[in-house]
């Protein structure tokens, strides 16, 4: 009974010893093929970042960039108009002007109400405006506001809502020398008299920088400048103010004591030939 016993468990473990030894190569084969997989999965991944980095490098800059760069205009300053002494007949100050991307703007309708109410605009103008031009990335809204209405435009903080700077013009003698000065439009151009006459002295060059902004448009940092900005020139007239003024006063005056339908005066300097007053 014990030799048989004996016997028994000597087939036994040399059957669990044959066991192991099928059992090792095969668990040794899973290594080999995890091995091979994992370095396959580094050959990608070194071969796609190489591509990227090297291949495909400037395309994917090149789509970054379109994404995030852009070109700003730098808004050149006319010049002034002034009188033989140096007293200011025609400036140019700084203002803000509201332009929206429809497209952007389209998920905030609801915010328009407010929009409208900070531009002193009407509602349903503003959101017929804003709807039937969804197809456009460029709309603009209000020009030359006011320092207070731009405020309360900005604090609104309207995703696709963008204000730019640009140039108003004022006349600060009005209609005493407004005849002779002319005046520009709104993109500060001039149309008549001597804002268009010498144009081409008191226009600027506007310049361009390239900028990055974050997905709201908003400027995040300047990069480049890729054209200097030259502003335009003063420009000093023969006009002496005082002089125009008292001879727009006594004009008006006649015009109205003598019914008469116009009247124009010239006051020139006898010596010099100069215009004082027109």
């Amino acid at each position: 009974m014990k030799g048989l016993w004996s016997h028994a468990t000597a087939r036994a473990d040399r059957g669990a010893r044959r066991g192991a030894r099928g059992r090792a190569p095969s668990f040794r084969a899973r290594q080999w093929v995890l091995f091979a997989l994992l370095l396959a999965a580094a050959a990608g991944l070194m071969g796609r970042a190489v591509n990227l980095q090297l291949v495909d490098h400037g395309f994917l800059k090149s789509q970054g960039d379109a994404r995030f760069s852009r070109v700003a205009t730098i808004t050149a300053h006319r010049g002034n108009i002034v009188d033989r002494n140096g007293e200011p007949l025609a400036v140019s100050t700084p203002v803000d002007s509201v332009w929206v991307n429809p497209q952007e703007l389209s998920g905030s309708i609801e915010q328009l109400p407010h929009l409208a109410s900070a531009l002193g605009a009407d509602r349903a103008e503003l959101t017929r405006r804003v709807s039937s031009n969804l197809d456009r990335e460029f709309l603009y809204l209000a020009r030359g506001l006011t320092p207070p209405d731009a405020l309360r435009v900005r604090q609104l903080n309207l995703s696709g809502v963008y204000l730019t700077r640009e140039y108003r013009r004022y006349y600060p003698a009005g209609e005493v020398a407004g005849h002779v000065l002319g005046f520009t439009s709104i993109d500060d151009v001039g149309q008549e008299g001597t804002e268009l006459t010498f144009d081409n002295w008191l226009a600027g060059e506007n310049g361009a920088k390239r900028v990055i902004q974050d997905s709201r448009g908003r400027k995040v940092e300047d990069v480049e400048s890729i054209r200097a900005v030259r502003p335009g020139r003063d420009l000093a007239l023969s006009l002496d103010l005082r002089i125009q003024y008292m001879a727009y006063r006594e004009l008006k005056s006649a015009i109205q004591e003598n019914r008469a339908r116009a009247g124009s005066v010239v006051v020139i300097d006898i010596d010099s030939g100069e215009v004082l007053a027109m």
